[in-house]
């Protein structure tokens, strides 16, 4: 459970928004139907929504995590009080298709990249998290994902992680969210 308030908000926004988009164009079903990865749509619809809260007074994507790096953060913003570091994932499982997908493993790996690159954040004022997106999710996949996958990327970010803040059910499938504050 997120205990801030701002990133409750977008959560509660993000679901809505998802299943609205489930809804009128079948896009998760896409995703899932074809274990394509797409960033973007989180990205955007993350943007869209922080960027329209009042409590945002400015907001930059891919904004670079210091002068001299090459590396870019997904989503940056300020409120008043705080500034936020979002990193944003969305990786297809393998679950039911073994090998059609690429493996959950370097899905998991590339959320660890992203856990890292903003523990490296020195600035005691702000705000990480790391959102993330797992499908399709099976009821029986889910005890190798926690035990196997989840797991490490609860080890990494040094957090309990029990269950996605949201899951979006798409016939015997679910598209999962995870979101973590570091």
């Amino acid at each position: 459970m997120v205990k801030d308030i701002l990133i409750a908000n977008l959560i509660q926004h993000l679901s809505n928004r998802l299943n609205l988009i489930e809804k009128r164009h079948a896009y998760l079903s896409f995703l899932i139907q074809k274990r394509f990865a797409n960033e973007k749509l989180l990205q955007l619809e993350t943007m869209n929504i922080i960027s329209n809260m009042p409590e945002t007074v400015d907001y930059l994507p891919e904004k670079p995590y210091n002068s001299e790096s090459k590396e870019k953060c997904d989503f940056w913003f300020k409120t008043k009080d705080a500034e936020y570091w979002l990193e944003i994932k969305t990786r297809p499982t393998n679950y039911r298709k073994p090998g059609h997908a690429k493996a959950i493993t370097n899905g998991v790996d590339g959320v660890i990249e992203d856990i890292s690159r903003l523990k490296k954040i020195s600035d005691l004022g702000c705000r990480k998290f790391v959102l993330f997106a797992f499908y399709p999710m099976y009821e029986e996949s889910y005890e190798t994902f926690v035990s196997k996958h989840l797991s490490r990327v609860v080890e990494a970010a040094g957090k309990r992680i029990s269950s996605p803040e949201i899951s979006i059910r798409i016939r015997d499938a679910s598209f999962d969210i995870y979101i973590v504050e570091l």
